[in-house]
């Protein structure tokens, strides 16, 4: 049962990262992107590492490596918009 509850929480927790990065282009309403990049911009980050430690511990098999893998494409996606907005805006 605790691996569910992981397994689930991983999920979530990717959700949360991806509508960091998706909700804000086609959205007028930016809440979700200022309650998750308003604190800090390192936050996704640590919800994408905290996604995957409980991939790790949640249930085996395709569902641990399919949750693996989306949180290590949120991160990789969130890591490109993160690089974009913070080193690409310095010097067009």
């Amino acid at each position: 049962m605790l691996k569910v509850f992981f397994s689930v929480l991983s999920a979530f927790l990717f959700l949360v990262i991806s509508s960091s990065f998706t909700q804000m282009p086609f959205h007028f309403e930016r809440k979700i992107f200022d309650l998750i990049i308003g604190p800090t911009l390192y936050l996704p980050f640590g919800l994408g590492i905290i996604g995957i430690i409980f991939a790790m511990f949640g249930v085996k098999g395709y569902v641990r490596l399919t949750l693996v893998g989306l949180n290590i494409f949120g991160l990789i996606g969130y890591l490109v918009i993160f690089i974009m907005a913070t080193i690409g805006f310095l010097d067009p």
